[in-house]
């Protein structure tokens, strides 16, 4: 009985070290994905600024 609590528990354990790590991973993602487009509006910006003149 013991036994299988610990294995329960490790499982329960590394699920949520993974999932944390997933979440973390993803978030990550998006924040270069948003800052890539900021960038990129940044740049699109300065070149309509430089054809102006």
């Amino acid at each position: 009985m013991n036994t299988a609590l610990t294995i329960i528990g490790i499982a329960m354990f590394i699920f949520i070290i993974v999932f944390t790590l997933k979440r973390a991973k993803e978030k990550k993602q998006s924040q270069q994905e948003e800052h890539q487009k900021i960038k990129e509006y940044g740049e699109s910006i300065n070149e309509e600024t430089r054809n102006r003149k």
